[in-house]
């Protein structure tokens, strides 16, 4: 049986912030090596196929090797290298496609959010995750070998194929670490949470209500205070700050449709007054609403006046 709504609050979080993922390359590398992808500005994901290879990191530890089936990702594109020996020779890409020695095969992947410039999921996501293939379990592997395979057969539909497993993967990463990771921050945690995810999912299943402290505290099942407390230790931020954020995230992909106003948008998402919406959503996003609608119709966006 499938979830509920109150129950898979992580699918509710990814359709709204609209996750996209894609492989951009499959190489295959002999002799002396090295690689890197810091800098493009989005996650990134490599899935180890045949050989091994040395994950180089800036964080103080030794190079570790990583063997067929290991996946490593960098949820905030943080500066690594992978190799073909435990040392490197200088920081640059050295892209070797033959040579002496076996040979190592990746899936050099992506992960982004279209939406929003700040993403709940990747927040709470630690700068670099180590799948081991022996750990990831059942699913996690199979969607690792169904790449691989898939990657090698390079056959009609594969870039589409492609792209829908990586998008798989993704998710199967932070259900991985979320019954792995020991200590856990951000909403993440919180969904771990019984009497927090029931105050996420009603906000998340009845946006538009007028919550108050009060009220989500009671759909928890708590006081006010050990409420306020224990969301903000938890996920970071208060109540209605996150649900603040949640109703922006809603009103943006409402106001990406040109047939939608502002009053309509702002209407939908909870708000009596469309100058209090303007200003929560300009808070929120940077700019005003109507210069998500600008921008949306193809042209030059700025500031709502």
């Amino acid at each position: 049986m499938f979830q509920g709504p109150e129950d898979d609050l992580l699918s509710s979080v990814l359709s709204a912030y609209q996750l996209r993922a894609g492989v951009y390359a499959h190489p295959r590398f002999c002799g002396v090596w090295q690689m890197g992808t810091t800098g493009h500005k989005r996650s990134a994901f490599h899935l180890v196929g045949q050989g091994q290879c040395w994950l180089h990191l800036r964080d103080g530890t030794a190079p570790q090797v990583l063997h067929g089936g290991d996946l490593v990702v960098f949820p905030h594109d943080a500066w690594h290298m992978l190799a073909g020996t435990p040392e490197l020779q200088g920081e640059d890409n050295r892209l070797e496609m033959d040579g002496d020695g076996p040979f190592t095969t990746l899936v050099c992947g992506y992960f982004e959010f279209l939406v929003g410039d700040k993403n709940p999921i990747l927040d709470a996501l630690p700068e670099v995750i180590v799948v081991r293939r022996q750990d990831a379990g059942r699913h996690l592997e199979v969607i690792g070998q169904l790449l691989m395979e898939e990657a090698d057969a390079a056959g009609p539909g594969t870039r589409t194929v492609l792209d829908k497993l990586a998008d798989t993967l993704f998710v199967m990463v932070v259900r991985h670490y979320v019954n792995q990771a020991a200590d856990q921050h951000g909403l993440l945690a919180a969904l771990a949470d019984p009497r927090l995810r029931r105050a996420l999912a009603a906000m998340h299943r009845e946006s538009a209500t007028g919550w108050t402290l009060a009220t989500l505290a009671q759909e928890a099942g708590m006081s006010r205070a050990g409420f306020a407390q224990r969301f903000a230790e938890m996920v970071g931020t208060t109540p209605i700050d996150y649900l603040t954020r949640w109703r922006m995230i809603q009103a943006e992909l409402l106001l990406r449709n040109p047939q939608v106003s502002v009053a309509s948008a702002a209407e939908r998402v909870g708000y009596e007054t469309e100058a209090a919406f303007r200003k929560a959503f300009k808070r929120v996003h940077g700019v005003g609403p109507g210069a998500i609608r600008r921008w949306f119709r193809g042209k030059v966006g700025g500031a709502d006046r």
